[in-house]
């Protein structure tokens, strides 16, 4: 299963490569003679196999070919081997040829002991590699959903400045090879405390957030994450193997779960802080608790600011926000708990914006800050973000933009909403220094992801310059496929919405409508949870539970095509 497949497939490969297995083989028993090197394949393959444990009757087969690492020449075929090449085929986006010709294409693979950068630039360019081949084969559309452009396990390791450093020495061979991993070239980590200058700054230029009309989920405070209790029911803290650390709701002699519980070396409890713990919000409705965990005081609309220097000695502000879940387009796709987005501003000498960068899934989108739509405010002008709805991926403008498996949309309809800052830094709060996991979720299919680490294990917090260098210059696009104009009708029957819905004829350029979202909506502007209902055909109708907790107005909902493209939202008052 792909949710286990770091634990049981990807970190035991690892484990075996961080480990110089020529060395050890021939200090065991040395080799000589015309077998020596294919004795020596044998040995390696064997270590792999143990590593992953048994081969299932029900799992692949696994082949290694250990050929390539000892740099001897193909020994034998393999029957169901499966080889092809990219001859050709256009280079495949991600490491430009001149770096794979004289860095990647250098690093000893003769059984040396890999280290973490090593690992994760060979990890990447495989992934192109194959990625590239299968679509040259014309494997890239299934059922009618055309594949994104790919994006490598290891992003923090595709800037080519740092493969250049971290493989400068890769090419380099010793006798019995490098008997421990070469440590990695990593991003100067330059401590950088909070700053009253700093903060000044953070204040100044805060954003102002243009949600979408049916997001649920908006930037909140990170202690919703720790502080959720409802019937039967309380978000908690675990080890990797699920230990329970704390409890919002502890049981007698169990430790409360509180954000300031969060710490980088050892919990208030006396226990040890590890990267493999994490929090995990406990099931219910995660769009009905994000908004229920919001009406404590002080805890919706939330930025955290952070100040820092690059490498050129420019200044970045950087926006941090946190949301309580991550649901893609609210459709019930590449679901996650807990997310973290981000958008960052470069000042120049005079302490003014001139650049952004809007971080997103596999890389992000830079700006001029003439490019930026900015609206007025009592500290002058500020930039406007667009979450985008579910994904939370921080857009310029409204409207909707391609993105890994379905395309992100912002109807701008939602409220303005400027949150209040809280400046983070290296010197804390406590929960900055955290480096385990907001949330529980692991990858079920290949194009999702893992709950995320905090603000401060990315590698943008500590180098904000490499981020926007790698980023895309923005452009509006257009996308194609967007299902018809929709109309809706909506009654109450006791404590239930009945929305009735007709679309018109979809032209050309227009998609079958396949889904409905759909949320309840009163005049307070404040969010509820939204929901998604399979469509079949132009009309019909679906009904909707209303919470008790408001007087509700009306029903607004959009519609999404078989592509996942989002067409206009519409809204219908109740019918009396």
């Amino acid at each position: 299963a792909y949710r286990d497949w770091p634990e049981r497939v990807a970190e035991p490969l690892r484990a075996t490569a961080r480990r110089n297995a020529r060395a050890r083989a021939l200090l065991r028993r040395p080799l000589s003679g015309a077998g020596a090197g294919a004795a020596l394949e044998e040995r390696y393959a064997r270590e792999l196999a143990q590593s992953v444990g048994p081969e299932s009757p029900a799992a692949p087969r696994l082949v290694f070919g250990a050929s390539g690492l000892t740099l001897s020449g193909l020994a034998a075929g393999w029957e169901d081997g499966l080889e092809w090449d990219l001859e050709g085929v256009a280079h495949p986006p991600g490491y430009r040829p001149e770096l794979v010709a004289e860095t990647i294409a250098a690093v000893r693979t003769d059984l040396d002991a890999f280290g973490e950068a090593e690992q994760a630039v060979l990890e990447n360019h495989g992934y192109l590699l194959a990625d590239a081949a299968v679509r040259e084969r014309g494997l890239h559309v299934t059922g009618g959903i055309a594949a994104r452009p790919p994006h490598p396990p290891h992003p923090a390791w595709m800037p080519e400045r740092r493969v250049r450093e971290a493989l400068d020495a890769s090419s380099r061979r010793t006798a019995l090879g490098r008997l421990r991993p070469r440590r990695a070239g990593r991003v100067t980590r330059r401590s950088e405390p909070t700053s009253t200058a700093g903060t000044a700054l953070l204040e100044r230029y805060r954003p102002l957030l243009r949600y979408d009309s049916l997001e649920s989920c908006r930037a909140d405070s990170a202690a919703t994450i720790c502080s959720l209790v409802a019937a039967g029911r309380c978000n908690s803290l675990h080890r990797a193997d699920g230990t329970l650390i704390a409890a919002a709701a502890p049981a007698q002699g169990e430790p409360r779960l509180e954000l300031d519980f969060l710490r980088g070396l050892t919990y208030p409890s006396g226990e040890p802080v590890a990267r493999g713990d994490h929090l995990d919000e406990c099931g219910g409705s995660h769009a009905v608790d994000a908004v229920t965990l919001r009406r404590e005081p002080g805890w919706a609309d939330v930025v955290y600011g952070h100040d820092r220097r690059d490498r050129a000695g420019a200044r970045w502000l950087q926006y941090w926000f946190f949301h309580y879940y991550f649901d893609r387009g609210w459709l019930g796709i590449e679901q996650r708990e807990g997310d973290w987005a981000m958008a960052q501003l470069r000042l120049d000498a005079t302490d003014t914006p001139v650049e952004a960068t809007f971080a997103q899934p596999g890389g992000g989108e830079r700006l001029r800050w003439d490019q930026l739509e900015t609206i007025g405010t009592e500290d002058g002008p500020a930039p406007v973000v667009y979450p985008a709805r579910g994904s939370h991926v921080p857009r310029p403008r409204a409207g909707a933009f391609e993105a890994p498996v379905l395309p992100d949309h912002n109807d701008g309809l939602g409220p303005l909403v400027r949150p209040g800052l809280v400046p983070i830094g290296d010197d804390g709060p406590s929960w900055v220094l955290w480096p385990g996991r907001w949330g529980a979720t692991r990858r079920r299919e290949h194009f999702e992801a893992d709950s995320p680490r905090g603000p401060r294990e990315h590698s943008a917090w500590w180098e904000p310059l490499e981020l926007h260098e790698e980023a895309r210059p923005w452009e509006a696009t257009r996308i194609p496929g967007a299902p018809p104009s929709l109309r809706l009708r909506a009654r109450r029957e006791s404590g239930i919405a009945v929305i009735s819905y007709e679309f018109d004829r979809p032209g050309d350029e227009k998609g079958l409508p396949a889904r409905i979202v759909a949320a309840p909506f009163d005049e307070s502007g404040e969010p509820s949870g939204s929901r998604p209902f399979p469509i079949d055909g132009l009309s019909g109708s679906f009904a909707l539970q209303l919470p008790g907790d408001r007087p509700w107005q009306g029903i607004r909902a959009a519609a999404t095509s078989e592509r996942g493209a989002s067409g206009e939202t519409a809204s219908a008052t109740f019918e009396e």
